[in-house]
């Protein structure tokens, strides 16, 4: 918490009554880390950096000169107390709920045409050994994901009617999706995708349950999602153009530290190596396009873009060396 007095007090008030505790100093376990307006640039962070950050002030309204410094240390809210109270209540609630179900990971390209979707689908194919999996198609405008994978028209569930979901419906839903190869899969069809409050929904519904959720994000809901994420993988052509428009959108978007990593998808002449050092990211996986004609998720090859998928995967999962 880094600050004592009425404040702290506040703090562990909701904690408890969100069925957590406050750690003293903080962790690397955390489920999430609150720090007082005033600790700020003065109160280490956990050193891996993966613990989301909130930052709570004794205030009516949260001062101009707050933001700045809650940015730049990678905050996920400023809350003025006691006036959001009920916010800070939802979002430990959430933060510090075990992870001990679904895993989550969000592939987002780092400029148009990365090849995001394509390998949110291998992923989703390369997690099927590892117990059920879903595949979300999280593009506001309606991605294709479906189509990408040919399963256009499937029957079953899709976004328009994930409105009245409840945090207990995550098994339901599952069931509900269309299965394609053992992956059920979340899409808009017709209808428009998700915003920015379907995502964090859907998301909080699967948490509880077993296997894998791989949601191929769309830019705008990138900011909206990272709080509901294990990982975040950035797929960016190694190629200079795709590296600035990368660097652009990670500055927009204000990630937690460490929970984005590179997917480097080679052949633009850069380096794996050189992609991921001047994003500042670490590197995950590199690969290169499969042959033309190439279904994702149907087609699996034994190189390329799917053994990086699998050899990512097991790392992820089950901790197997890569």
């Amino acid at each position: 918490m880094g600050s004592a007095g009425p404040l702290q007090e506040l703090v562990a008030d909701h904690a408890t009554a969100a069925g957590s505790w406050i750690l003293e100093e903080p962790h690397d376990a955390a489920g999430c880390t609150v720090m007082a307006a005033e600790s700020l640039g003065t109160t280490p962070l956990p050193s891996r950096g993966r613990s989301p950050l909130l930052v709570v002030i004794a205030a009516e309204e949260v001062p101009a000169a707050l933001w700045p410094l809650a940015l730049e240390a990678g905050a996920l809210a400023v809350l003025p107390l006691p006036s959001a109270s009920e916010e800070l209540l939802s979002r430990l609630a959430d933060l510090t709920r075990s992870r001990a179900g679904t895993r989550r990971i969000g592939v987002a390209g780092g400029c148009g045409g990365a090849g995001a979707s394509s390998f949110a689908a291998r992923l989703a194919g390369a997690a099927r050994r590892h117990g059920p999996v879903a595949l979300l198609d999280a593009d506001p405008l309606g991605g294709g994901l479906d189509l990408l994978v040919e399963a256009g028209g499937t029957q079953g569930l899709d976004w328009s009617r994930t409105a009245a979901l409840g945090a207990d419906d995550g098994e339901a839903l599952r069931a509900g999706l269309p299965c394609v190869d053992e992956v059920h899969l979340l899409v808009a069809g017709e209808q428009p995708g998700p915003d920015r409050e379907d995502l964090p929904r859907v998301l909080a519904a699967l948490e509880p349950l077993d296997g894998t959720v791989v949601v191929d994000l769309g830019a705008p809901l990138v900011p909206f999602a990272t709080a509901h994420l294990d990982e975040l993988l950035l797929v960016v052509p190694a190629a200079d153009h795709a590296v600035r428009a990368a660097a652009r959108r990670l500055r927009d978007w204000s990630l937690p530290t460490g929970l984005a990593s590179a997917v480097v998808r080679r052949g633009g002449g850069l380096t794996p190596g050189e992609v991921a050092e001047d994003l500042d990211l670490p590197l995950a996986a590199s690969f290169r396009d499969s042959p033309r004609g190439t279904v994702p998720l149907l087609d699996v090859r034994r190189r390329g873009a799917d053994r990086a998928a699998r050899t990512l995967l097991s790392r992820l999962l089950t901790g197997e060396p890569t």
